[in-house]
Order: C-alpha cells, then structure tokens, then sequence
C-alpha cells in the first residue's frame, strides 16, 4: 500500500510542476529536476522499512521544495524585469 500511496505522491509532484508555467526552459529543467528528487527521496522513504535516514531525508525534501519555491520567484522576477 506504502508503493501506492508514494507512486500517487510522485504523480501529484508531477502535477504540480505544471501548475505553474516557466518561460525559461533551464528553469523549468531545474524544477522538475528538484520534483523527482523528491519523488526519489520519497521512494527511498518508502522502501527503506521503517528505518529512518536521520532526519535527514526530510530536510533533503524540505530544501528541494524551497528550491522550487525559490525558481518560481526566480521566473516571477525574469518576467517582472523584462
């Protein structure tokens, strides 16, 4: 069930990258990259059977979606100087 529910979380980052639209196609790279990082951390989570990495995989995920926030601004601030 765990595979389930990361597989449809993976699809959900998936969606999300589309929500919201890059001009700038290295931005847009570099945003669905950080997305499946995290879908890739998730599945690690998943897999892992219950062990924990410390903490640490979730700050991994945590600074990924601040990535993603930031190159959002980062587009956001390309389209407002142009």
């Amino acid at each position: 069930m765990k595979k389930v529910t990361v597989a449809i979380a993976g699809a959900l980052v998936a969606t999300a990258a589309f929500g919201f639209e890059f001009a700038h196609p290295n931005l847009k790279d570099a945003y669905g990259a950080a997305g499946s990082a995290i879908h890739h951390i998730e599945l690690a989570q998943a897999n892992n059977k219950g062990v924990e990495f410390g903490g640490h995989a979730e700050k991994a995920i945590e600074l990924l979606r601040h990535a993603r926030e930031e190159l959002e601004e980062a587009e956001k601030y390309r389209d407002s100087h142009r």
